[in-house]
């Protein structure tokens, strides 16, 4: 429970003094004062007895409860005691009246007498009592007892408190995998309402902590301990709290450490949530001394070390990771505003992560589906291919024709599967990798295979393959290069797939797009020896635009963020404002500024209209260093540009040095 930090100014409990609503007497007054004993039965009781009325059933009423029976307060038993600490005790309590368990808590007999003490304990009845939320503690009742002094009673809470999951989470391992992150955060959203509840009803908690927080049996989630609620603004002027500067140092933000509660605001709340949610990821608080005070100190002056890299092994997320970093900023103006902004970030992050999920989930379903769907039709493919490789005299195509119609009857319902999960996530590359598979499968038995089918089929097959084409081109036209054998002979799947994709006017648009990307590509010097299969993570990183005519494409001593191809139109390159050189159409530019991570050492202005394939730097020198066959090809091109460069620069100087020197000779 709560306890005030010793050794940094806080005002002892125990000290008598003087507060607004808290007279100065003495003891005699306060013994005349003191409520005479009650009676043996309640009212209600009494009215019962009188009546002859009783109540025998008591659902609420736990096995490990005090009896009805017995005593000698005449509304609760008192049972065990269930903890301790601040100055009370809370007991396990049976309430005789509405006969259920209650969690009991009285203030010890010692401080009975002062008035300090008397008034922090009410005011945390009140105050508590006033939040009235699913994840605060609900209290039922408050008093004064003959027997056991000044109580107020609440929810006996089951489970047991987040102090108790973490610990046995760093001792047993099951334990750990039980309570996992996700379970983590979803305890910590329910934490974070409950304290902006508080928040918006004027109340800071101050003193939240893992052993305040309980997790009932069914993940419920709780707070408890408001035995160091501050009111916000005049009304918590009268409070005890306002006079008193303490809480838990490990949880304590750093002006809790050097000012008193009526100065505190609810940035002392989010930055306790960031040191829980820093110990949910980590395992451990981020500050920790020998005692309170250098734990203080390392609040104050420490830096912080991220969850991250605390704890690296446990791979917590970057967006967790700066939502916890900024909770515990110790600048107020860069820590959260507020519970509310904290908690949104938390319920944004799950929410995306529970819609990836959501995705993965379907995205598997549509890839489990479709394989389902095609390893059942293994046999009539391996019938179907056999039929294909007969002379063609001797073909039957009745059957020809019943097992291509049998083969789509799956075949649709297999690319719709996987077309669902593409729509789902374009980029996947599983759904890509089978997308491509069942476009191969139905172009080599369906169409168009070298015999034509009914019209019938061949527009369900057509229909297929433009699905299939707009969603995956660019991994349909690798798997086709694979079938024809990798990088030795590209040009006939090329010839095909471009086929194919001109016989459709509704559809192949993105397979030939790429398909013409890569022929383009190929014609440039740049890439000129590289087999087409190789050229086709280029054209598929590619984007194309165009420039009217005196556009800058790229201006000198710019970055060099991408190369260029010229697709239609001329480009002059300018250094210093003069032309050194005229492109056009096929030839590539921008490219070594590109590689060299340098800035531009001339403009690109186009000379008309202008039609280019964009490739952008970082891509492209990512495409370079995972595919050494291309880094290669790229690194001998460009020597040979540099070499061819480098000579005729060399030309130009001596040019340049014979007609000065003519000039010399004839003099001015």
């Amino acid at each position: 429970m709560a306890s005030t930090l010793p050794g940094i100014g806080a005002i002892p409990l125990g000290e008598a003094r003087t507060l607004p609503g808290i007279s100065d007497t003495g003891p005699s007054e306060r013994s005349a004062a003191t409520p005479p004993a009650s009676p043996t039965l309640t009212s209600l009781a009494d009215l019962c007895a009188r009546l002859g009325v009783a109540v025998q059933i008591a659902p609420g009423l736990a096995a490990d409860a005090p009896s009805l029976r017995g005593g000698d307060d005449p509304r609760y038993q008192l049972g065990v005691e269930l903890g301790r600490g601040g100055g009370g005790r809370v007991h396990l309590a049976t309430d005789r009246d509405l006969r259920r368990s209650v969690a009991l808590k009285v203030l010890q007999e010692a401080h009975l007498s002062d008035p300090l003490r008397v008034q922090a304990f009410l005011e945390e009845a009140v105050i508590t009592a006033g939040l009235e939320h699913p994840n605060i503690v609900p209290i039922y009742d408050i008093g004064w007892s003959p027997n056991f002094g000044v109580y107020y009673t609440m929810q006996r809470l089951s489970g047991g408190t987040l102090a108790d999951l973490l610990e046995r989470a760093k001792r047993r391992p099951e334990a750990a995998r039980t309570f996992g992150l996700y379970r983590a955060l979803g305890a910590f959203t329910e934490l974070c309402r409950g304290v902006a509840h508080a928040h918006r009803r004027g109340v800071i908690h101050s003193d939240l902590k893992p052993e305040n927080v309980f997790v009932g049996d069914y993940g419920e989630v709780v707070i408890v301990d408001w035995g160091m609620a501050q009111l916000l603004g005049p009304d918590g002027a009268s409070q005890v709290r306002a006079q008193i500067r303490g809480g838990t140092p490990e949880y304590m933000a750093p002006e809790q450490c050097v000012e008193t509660g009526s100065h505190l605001g609810v940035g002392v709340d989010v930055w306790a949530l960031g040191v829980i949610l820093y110990e949910l990821l980590t395992g451990d608080v981020p500050f920790q001394g020998a005692d309170p005070q250098e734990t203080a100190m390392r609040v104050l002056i420490e830096p912080l070390v991220p969850p991250a890299d605390r704890a690296p092994d446990r791979g917590i997320p970057p967006g967790i990771d700066q939502i916890c970093v900024r909770a515990l900023e110790r600048d107020r103006a860069r820590r959260y505003p507020s519970v509310d902004e904290l908690l949104g970030d938390v319920q944004a992050y799950l929410a995306g992560t529970r819609e990836r999920a959501r995705r993965a989930e379907q995205i598997v379903h549509a890839i489990e589906s479709a394989s389902l769907l095609l390893g059942a039709i293994a046999p009539p493919e391996r019938e179907i291919d056999a039929e294909l490789r007969r002379p063609e005299a001797q073909l039957d195509l009745e059957r020809l024709e019943a097992l291509r119609a049998q083969l789509l009857d799956t075949y649709v319902p297999a690319a719709r599967a996987l077309l669902r999960g593409l729509e789902l996530d374009p980029a996947a590359p599983l759904l890509h990798r089978h997308a491509s598979d069942l476009y191969w499968r139905l172009f080599t038995r369906v169409y168009p295979s070298r015999v034509r089918p009914a019209p019938g089929l061949a527009a369900r097959a057509m229909d297929l393959l433009t699905g299939l084409s707009q969603r995956a081109s660019a991994a349909i036209v690798r798997a086709g290069a694979e079938r024809s054998g990798g990088d030795a002979d590209t040009s006939t799947w090329l010839t095909v797939v471009q086929q194919i994709a001109e016989q459709d006017a509704r559809g192949g648009t993105a397979m030939k797009q790429v398909v013409t990307r890569v022929a383009s590509l190929g014609e440039i010097p740049l890439f000129r020896e590289m087999q087409p299969a190789n050229l086709l993570p280029i054209a598929e990183a590619c984007t194309e635009h165009r420039h009217a005519p005196g556009a800058t494409i790229f201006a000198q001593g710019a970055p060099g963020d991408a190369l260029f191809v010229l697709l239609s139109g001329h480009v002059d390159i300018l250094r210093d404002g003069a032309v050194i050189n005229t492109l056009h159409p096929g030839e590539c530019f921008g490219e070594i500024a590109v590689l060299g991570e340098t800035a531009r050492t001339a403009s690109a202005i186009a000379v008309d209209h202008v039609h280019v394939l964009t490739l952008d730097a970082p891509r492209f020198r990512q495409i370079v260093r995972e595919r050494g066959e291309i880094g290669v090809a790229v690194i001998q091109a460009l020597s040979e540009r540099i070499r061819v460069a480098t000579r005729r620069e060399a030309a130009l100087r001596s040019l340049a040095g014979a007609i000065l020197s003519q000039h010399g000779d004839r003099g001015p």
